[in-house]
């Protein structure tokens, strides 16, 4: 992809960070003049999802990425993400979601380096940002319900760091802007199970179930007051520090031997349980013997905010654990934040220590002995800004392993050896997934693309699958690869994964608009069979394995509850 020249990017930024505040001055339009919601307009892009299309990237509202930067880039919204990003490389044709008339184009909206923007019946308007292009349409132009509008672009002017589409629909006052899903017809929540980036939502601990999916998602006002300015916020903002609890507040060791005592083969009553009510909870985990579901939650007012526990096999109301912190995957350390630093609990035994991480979360080694973390340069090109990798025992004498560009750490493979992504230079073309032995500084390049996305590892680090989206065609796909080298085996199908076991892993491939399916993909010929469809759709790409693979939890598209599904 040859790189464009763009001739207003020092002024598009500009108009960028404030919103374009003085774009229009009129008031904002009483619900009464607006359409409702019905899912009127169509998708802005042609086809289906595919790493070689378009895929759903940062969905609207109170996203996690958006929170960082309530006060600049986004403060004139409300703090929020006050559109959809939708990525596809650049120069995929741009649609129009709808009939209607052309009312600016390049106008003071932001979103550069162009935008257009169309106004449709109902007092409606769609924004499309981040063109490649100016649009060769014109104001007062009349347009089709999928008529070519534009090209899609990037955000930072590269066709390489973050190239996608940033689409809004607001109302033709311009002061109030509505989250798309609504509006766009779509399965959203088969879409919102790959692509994603900055999809995470940031948590208001006073009411930690607030604004946590695709649609419960508020409704912004250009130049009001910010929605999410939070006295309690999970996850913390870089550079913070997280009050300390008690020593030894934490009731998971417990929990997990009583469960092995209690039920030590359970059997649950049915394939499908529903875990919880009231829209609980987002991010479950399983605990180390699978027997249990933890999360983080608030279940009223007068509750305590942090873990709570229910049952796989035979829920009941949902049990206390512990105060909030960042649990080690096995729930063998908790960690906080402590500005330049973390404190790190073992639990189980209260003991505390400290480790420089820079405000990093720490991630433990397959021993639980070995910490790693990585930290991130805040500013520049996505794809250029500078990751620093460190290891460190519990002594807390920490050493930098790696520096790389675009990437950073992205697993442990063994008790020595790292997997990375990133580019050695900042001025590369191609990030390089590789292993690094750090003890002896030997590396092995498994393989090189513009962007990585959806790593995950299997159990004992020996294989792992991966995505490659809007690169050049042959580079595209869903990957499995052994971690050792070797041959490089493309999917046939493409989808979320999670691993099962050491050899097999398991997938809900990517179909909008239909079930959703469960598949078994064995790693070492890539072969695949069908377990079961789905009896509810999951949202969010939220699900996780037991540690026996033998279950599944995920929060269930709807009701927005979590259960659990017994796996043949």
């Amino acid at each position: 992809m040859v790189l464009k020249t763009y001739r207003w990017p020092a002024l598009a930024l500009l108009i960028s960070s404030s919103l374009g505040v003085q774009a229009h001055e009129a008031p904002a339009l009483p619900d009464s003049s607006l359409g409702k919601p019905a899912q009127q307009f169509s998708w802005p892009f042609a086809g289906n999802p595919g790493p070689n299309t378009w895929l759903l990237g940062q969905g609207y509202g109170n996203t996690t990425g958006a929170y960082n930067r309530r006060s600049s880039d986004y403060s004139a919204g409300q703090g929020v993400h006050f559109g959809v990003d939708i990525s596809a490389r650049c120069g995929t044709p741009v649609l129009a979601i709808a009939d209607g008339r052309v009312t600016d184009v390049d106008g003071p909206h932001g979103s550069a380096p162009h935008n257009l923007v169309i106004v449709h019946a109902g007092n409606l308007s769609s924004l499309y940002g981040h063109l490649l292009e100016r649009s060769s349409l014109k104001v007062g132009q009349q347009v089709k319900r999928g008529q070519i509008i534009g090209k899609s672009g990037d955000s930072q002017f590269t066709c390489v760091s973050a190239p996608h589409l940033h689409l809004e629909i607001r109302d033709a006052s311009h002061r109030r802007f509505f989250n798309p899903i609504g509006y766009l017809k779509a399965d959203w929540d088969s879409l919102s199970l790959v692509g994603g980036f900055g999809r995470g939502y940031q948590r208001d601990l006073e009411q930690p179930r607030k604004w946590q999916s695709l649609q419960d998602q508020p409704q912004a006002r250009r130049g009001g007051a910010l929605l999410n300015d939070y006295r309690n916020p999970w996850p913390p903002p870089p550079g913070s520090s997280v009050k300390l609890p008690p020593v030894a507040s934490y009731k998971f060791p417990k929990v997990q031997s009583a469960e092995l005592l209690a039920n030590a083969a359970p059997t649950p009553t049915s394939r499908l349980q529903k875990l919880t009510t009231g829209g609980c909870c987002a991010n479950p985990s399983f605990s180390l013997n699978g027997q249990s579901v933890y999360f983080l939650d608030k279940p009223s007012s007068s509750a305590k905010t942090g873990f709570y526990s229910v049952s796989a096999s035979a829920p009941k109301t949902p049990a206390y654990l512990g105060p909030l912190g960042f649990l080690s995957s096995d729930a063998t350390y908790v960690s906080w934040p402590q500005g330049t630093s973390s404190t790190v609990e073992t639990l189980g035994t209260g003991a505390r220590f400290t480790l420089p991480t820079q405000g990093a979360n720490p991630v433990w080694s397959p021993s639980r002995n070995l910490a790693t973390w990585t930290v991130s340069s805040q500013s520049g090109n996505f794809d250029q800004r500078k990751l620093e990798v460190y290891v460190s025992s519990k002594d807390g004498k920490a050493r930098k392993i790696a520096t790389r560009y675009g990437g950073g750490f992205a697993g442990w493979l063994d008790e020595e050896t790292v997997l990375l992504s990133g580019k050695r230079a900042p001025g590369d073309a191609l990030r390089v997934l590789e292993s690094l032995n750090f003890r002896t500084g030997g590396s092995k390049n498994l393989a090189k693309a513009q962007n990585f996305r959806s790593l995950s590892l299997s159990p004992d680090g020996k294989s792992m699958v991966y995505t490659v989206a809007f690169d050049v065609k042959e580079r595209n796909g869903q990957f499995l690869v052994s971690t050792a080298g070797g041959k490089t085996l493309e999917l046939s199908i493409f989808g979320s994964v999670r691993w099962r076991s050491a050899d097999k892993f398991l997938m809900i491939p990517l179909e909008p608009g239909k079930p959703q399916r469960m598949l078994e993909i064995d790693a070492s010929t890539g072969n695949s069979r069908e377990l079961l469809t789905l009896p509810r759709k999951v949202t969010l790409d939220d699900w996780s394995v037991s540690p026996s693979g033998s279950l599944i939890v995920f929060r269930s598209s709807g009701d927005l509850n979590l259960y659990s599904l017994a796996l043949p």
